[in-house]
Parts: C-alpha cells; structure tokens; sequence
C-alpha cells in the first residue's frame, strides 16, 4: 500500500471539515452569481414595463441593437396601452380639476376681499354717523331708502349718496390737498 506519513496528523475528521468548509464557500458564490443575474433581470424587466407604460418605442437610429442573449421584450397589450394612457388622462383631469376648485376659491376670496377694501375706504372717509348710509349709498341705494332706513334727512342721504358716487374724485382731490400742504410748509419754513 501506500504511505501516507504526512497524512498521520490529519484524521478523517479534518479531511470533512475542510470539505464541508470548501462546499459552503462554493454554495455561497453560487447563489451570490444567481442573486447577480437576478437582480439584472428584475431591473431589465422594470425598464421595459416603464418603457411600455410610457408608450415609447425605440425608433430606426435610436435603437439598439438587441443581443440574442438577452430576451426580447413583449409588446405591450393594446389594452395596456389604452389603460396608461387613460390613466395619465384621469390624473391631468384630477389635478385639472383641483386647479379649478382653488382658482375658484381664490376668486371668491379677492371678490371678497375687493368689497372689504371698498366698504373700509368709504368709512374711513365719512364721519361713523353716516357708516350706514355710506354702504348702503355704494351698494346703489336711493337717497330716499338710505334716508329711511338710517333715520336721517333726505338731504343728508343725497350728501351721503353723491360722495359715495364722487368717492374716488373726493380721494384724489384729498391726496393733492395734502401734498399741496407739505409743499406750503416746506416753502413756508425756507420764507420763515
């Protein structure tokens, strides 16, 4: 037979241990290349639906050259197609619509906020006696209804009536008034 001298030191349990540890080194490289290829294909795969979904097809000079290797993709139903595109449709619709209702609420909201302005400028301009009758004059009243309603004289509500007609004259002739002033005082000062 043959001498195996060097073999002396090592028993039949190490020769299986050294086995066992050179099969689980070869198994784990064996399912990290499958995990490898597998991982392509899923994102091979997900670019192609995407592809598909977006309705792009490579054309002469932008496509390429699809190795026999890899697997050709399907093409994508006629009614995959229709359903993606429906469905970017009812999106743009959905949004479309969102755009609407807050447009809608933001006109609302300046209407509003326009009459507010008006209401506060007609006040600030007219003693509080005559609040009332002020709004109700820029709202198109008579002098006669402002009259009733307010309890005051039907001349006082044809006063109240034409200022809130002539509001923006009254406005413009005020802020001329004021600056007419500042130039006064400033000339009076350098007289002075």
């Amino acid at each position: 037979m043959m001498d195996f001298d060097f073999i002396d030191g090592i028993g039949w349990r190490d020769v299986v241990l050294v086995l066992a540890a050179m099969a689980g080194v070869y198994l784990v490289l064996l399912v990290t290349r499958l995990f490898q290829v597998g991982g392509r294909r899923r994102d091979g795969k997900k670019a192609e639906a995407k592809l598909r979904l977006s309705g792009w097809q490579p054309s002469g000079a932008d496509a390429a050259p699809v190795s026999p290797a890899q697997p050709q993709p399907e093409p994508a139903a006629p009614e995959q197609q229709e359903f993606a595109r429906e469905l970017a449709k009812s999106n743009v619709e959905v949004e479309l619509e969102r755009l609407r209702r807050e447009s809608a609420y933001q006109r609302d909201e300046l209407a509003r906020l326009a009459e507010e302005v008006s209401q506060l400028k007609a006040s600030r301009n007219v003693s509080p006696l005559y609040n009332e009758a002020m709004a109700l004059a820029q709202q198109g009243m008579s002098a006669a209804g402002i009259a009733g309603r307010c309890g005051i004289s039907i001349g006082e509500a044809e006063l109240v009536a034409s200022l809130a007609r002539s509001g923006t004259a009254f406005e413009h002739h005020e802020q001329g008034e004021d600056r007419d002033e500042r130039n006064t005082d400033s000339g009076n000062r350098h007289h002075g």
